[in-house]
């Protein structure tokens, strides 16, 4: 399974051929039919792997004690899994948000659903730092809370596009250096 997750993290869902996925798990045809149904159910369990071994630092990262500890833990491990030369630059989750081929409307609705319900995780937690006053009440933490999503969506991008370990080192500081409060 680590394998497929590699081709889909490197290729795309669309650019993930059947040949390529077989090569890279070494099975056949008939296997990863009968084994997975199709190249879309590969897909699901690629993403669930993931997930879970990529970006768990991502849950981790909700129940830091403080609104600063939960970005500084996001951005922190985002740049980890952009740094650690072993996985692909970028992100399997914003390659298949962005870009995908006609047909694809369910794999990208999967990934979508997916990155809302993160979303939706982030701003719960952020709009309670915001009641336990970690950051002044000027700020809209809805607001905090896509700007940080929106940083760590844009260290992936920046490492997928070939930025430096230093560049995004320097944007994980930078970012920090702005959040507000504690």
């Amino acid at each position: 399974m680590a394998a497929a997750m590699g081709v889909f993290w490197r290729h795309g869902y669309a650019g993930a051929s059947i040949g390529t996925l077989l090569e890279a798990m070494g099975i056949s045809r008939a296997t990863l039919y009968s084994t997975f149904g199709d190249k879309e159910h590969l897909f699901h369990k690629a993403m669930e792997l993931y997930e879970r071994e990529k970006t768990a630092y991502m849950l981790e990262a909700l129940e830091q004690p403080t609104a600063r500890s939960v970005a500084e833990h996001l951005l922190v491990g985002t740049l980890a899994l952009q740094t650690d030369t072993a996985n692909p630059k970028g992100s399997m989750g914003i390659v298949h948000s962005i870009s995908h081929a006609p047909g694809d409307e369910r794999v990208r609705e999967f990934v979508t659903q997916r990155s809302l319900f993160w979303r939706a995780k982030l701003i719960a937690r952020i709009e309670r730092a915001g009641r336990d006053g970690d950051f002044p009440a000027s700020f809209d933490a809805q607001g905090l809370a896509l700007s940080l999503k929106a940083a760590t969506d844009g260290l992936l991008v920046a490492a997928g596009s070939g930025a430096s370990e230093q560049e995004l080192k320097g944007i994980v500081s930078t970012f920090l250096a702005m959040w507000p409060g504690r």
